[in-house]
């Protein structure tokens, strides 16, 4: 089943169903935890609240996150006829191997730098978007308000952040930054790591990027 997210309300919390597709929810619960002999493959913006519940280590129900190509995202921009490949990797890496991003900023680079891949790099540090930027505003407006508090929160910060210490002057209280950080990491936009036995997260790069452009307009790279 793909594009799940389209059964799921915008404005809320990840994961909470449109009236009219609440059903869903049973019988993805039913699917999970019913004996049978098929596969049920999900493809989804958003995580199912039902699956975060009957995942596990011993159970069937798995969340696969899935990541960005590597060296294969080559292959795009030999299509695209770009040039330096010994560039190609930094491209990749700026862009996190998403294939629709790095298409279309293959296509971009061919437009305004004729396919050179170092001059467009050599422009600046910042994250070009682009025509990126209407597929980030569809993810953005589907979030919550406090998402979105929480996201300009983590935007303007230097590194991953411990939520167990929050801002004094933040506008959400603990329990709503903490439902906030977590309808984010469902949506895919939050990521976790471990730094000395603690969870600290971070904002997806290039999403990180658009909140910045939205909050500084002024500063977007043209």
């Amino acid at each position: 089943m793909d594009d799940v997210h389209n059964i799921f309300s915008s404005g809320q919390i990840a994961g909470e169903y449109l009236a009219e597709y609440k059903d869903y929810g049973k019988f993805f619960k039913q699917i999970a935890t019913s004996s049978h002999q098929s596969c049920l493959i999900l493809l989804s913006w958003e995580k199912p609240r039902e699956i975060t519940t009957l995942e596990g280590e011993n159970r069937p129900t798995r969340t696969l996150h899935l990541k960005g190509l590597g060296e294969q995202a080559a292959e795009i921009f030999k299509q695209k006829g770009l040039t330096h490949e010994e560039k190609w990797s930094e491209l990749i890496n700026l862009y996190q191997g998403h294939p629709s991003w790095l298409n279309i900023i293959a296509s971009t680079i061919v437009e305004l730098f004729d396919g050179n891949v170092s001059r467009f790099l050599a422009e600046g540090n910042d994250i070009y978007l682009g025509d990126i930027e209407p597929l980030l505003e569809s993810q953005l407006e589907r979030l919550s308000e406090s998402e979105k508090k929480v996201s300009q929160w983590l935007a303007s910060q230097d590194g991953a952040v411990d939520i167990s210490q929050p801002p004094a002057d933040r506008e959400l209280s603990q329990s709503e930054l903490w439902q906030a950080i977590q309808s984010l990491a469902r949506r895919g936009l939050v990521e976790k790591i471990q730094v000395g036995g603690r969870s600290l997260f971070f904002l997806n790069p290039v999403f990180k990027a658009y909140i910045q452009s939205k909050s500084n307009p002024i500063k977007e790279k043209q």
